[in-house]
């Protein structure tokens, strides 16, 4: 029983090597040596593992057709678009009978003419190893079956074709959000072959929504697209010992829409500045009226502001809108500061009375400004006027205090006062300040202060927006 086993074995592994070779390269349905005879065949040597082009380098053509950009997500750093991925490269072992292309053209086809074989072709034939940089999906689109085809031209080019839905990474930099230009590079080239093996070049590039004025675009997107070769720096990936690997592919530049961020965010927190200022020609004294206008301008800004960073991309620091809002919260802020430390002041005054300052004027009996003193003329005060001499002698009087004090000054006949000092001594404990008139001189005060804050706040504004617009803006 064991001597007939190891017979059968024998027999099986004879009748092993006696198959044909086809099956051990390409299989027999496109075989050239096979009993059915196709236009297209390869033959009984073929073998995909080696290179078409041994002694030379293999030219990698891409054709990009993108028909439209499916989404950019900012908060995944990620672009996914819908394309036509082709991949065209030389098979010079490729057979292909003469009359292959006259069978199917009515006229005699170009060189460069692209005729469509079976896709099951594919499943022997060497084909590029081809590498997205940064790719994270490639999904091919099915509908009854996988959309793919495959062409040859009668000089032996084999371009393979899918409908295709890619998304790749793109390094996104939102520091200028929404005012940011990004600069996404979508690369493609060799896993393994370097430059001296295999080089990748891209024939046609094109994207369907070119032009800004189109309105058949399907989805509404943030940003304004345009595609655009690869810079030459960008065409080549250094691999160290590896050595150097041919790239090709294309640059998208996504630049963001702005009008929808000025209209939501830019203008009304300009506006609720703007509205502040109102607040310095209300006077101090209106505290419900003054105070529920900042503070609730104040409260809707950091509302705003939390819904700007809980809707905003990530970055490094400050991104721009955040850096406006902030800005416009501190402005709202220094308003309500300026009225908390008039309040803080008048309340200072009622706990702790003032005391009367003393003014000081010295003047030339014959000067113009002698009779002039800068206190209200219905206030009465007292006065002690010293007349100095030129033997330096002087005389003391007393007088109330009006605006025109020299009609108040008595000197005798025979004394030449040569220059009078007048002094504005404190009222004594008899002769208060009416309040009245206390409260008038307050409210000039505070009225002043406010008018200086009237002024200073929008300069700054004005000049922040300068800065901020110049800043932003040129760099798009």
């Amino acid at each position: 029983m064991t001597t007939v086993f190891r017979k059968t074995i024998t027999v099986i592994a004879i009748l092993a090597l006696m198959e044909p070779q086809v099956s051990q390269g390409v299989s027999q349905a496109v075989s050239c040596d096979s009993a059915v005879q196709t236009y297209v065949c390869l033959p009984a040597n073929y073998s995909s593992m080696d290179l078409p082009l041994t002694k030379e380098a293999n030219l990698i053509q891409i054709e990009i057709h993108i028909s439209d950009v499916l989404v950019i997500d900012d908060r995944d750093f990620s672009i996914t678009y819908s394309l036509y991925f082709n991949v065209q490269w030389r098979e010079p072992r490729l057979h292909i009978n003469n009359d292959f292309f006259q069978d199917r053209q009515e006229s005699h086809p170009g060189e460069d003419t692209l005729t469509p074989v079976d896709l099951n072709l594919i499943k022997d034939l060497w084909v590029p190893n081809v590498f997205i940089y940064n790719l994270k999906t490639f999904k091919v689109i099915d509908v009854l079956s996988r959309l793919a085809g495959l062409w040859v031209n009668p000089k032996k080019d084999v371009m393979y074709s899918q409908a295709s839905q890619i998304t790749f990474i793109c390094p996104m930099i939102f520091n200028y959000f929404p005012l940011d230009t990004q600069v996404c590079k979508f690369q493609v080239g060799s896993y393994s072959y370097n430059m001296e093996k295999m080089i990748f070049a891209v024939s046609q590039l094109g994207y369907a929504h070119t032009s800004s004025k189109s309105t058949d675009r399907s989805i509404v997107l943030d940003y304004d697209i345009q595609i655009s070769p690869l810079e030459e720096e960008d065409k080549m990936f250094v691999g160290g010992p590896l050595g150097n690997y041919s790239l090709a592919g294309f640059e998208m530049i996504l630049k963001r829409h702005v009008s929808h961020y000025i209209i939501t965010y830019y203008l009304p927190s300009g506006l609720f500045v703007v509205v502040s200022w109102i607040s310095f020609l209300v006077p101090p004294d209106v505290i419900p009226g003054r105070m529920a206008l900042l503070v609730t301008l104040f409260l809707v800004l950091v509302n705003i502001f939390n819904n700007v960073t809980t809707n905003t991309p990530k970055a490094e620091g400050l991104t721009a809108i955040e850096a406006w809002m902030l800005a416009c919260i501190l402005f709202v802020f220094g308003a309500l500061a300026e009225y908390a430390a008039v309040l803080f002041h008048k309340m200072k005054l009622v706990i702790e009375p003032p005391r009367e300052a003393v003014y000081e004027m010295s003047t030339s009996r014959t000067s113009q400004s002698f009779n002039t003193l800068c206190v209200p003329a219905d206030h009465p005060k007292v006065f002690n006027t010293v007349c100095s001499t030129s033997p330096h002698r002087s005389c003391n009087q007393k007088c109330t205090g009006f605006t025109e004090l020299g009609d108040n000054v008595e000197l005798d006949k025979n004394d030449q006062c040569d220059k009078l000092t007048a002094r504005v001594l404190p009222a004594s404990p008899g002769s208060p300040m009416p309040e009245g008139e206390m409260q008038k001189m307050r409210q000039r005060m505070y009225a002043k202060i406010d008018r200086f804050f009237l002024i200073l706040f929008p300069l700054l504004f004005l000049s922040f927006n300068g800065v901020y617009w110049y800043t932003y803006v040129s760099v798009r």
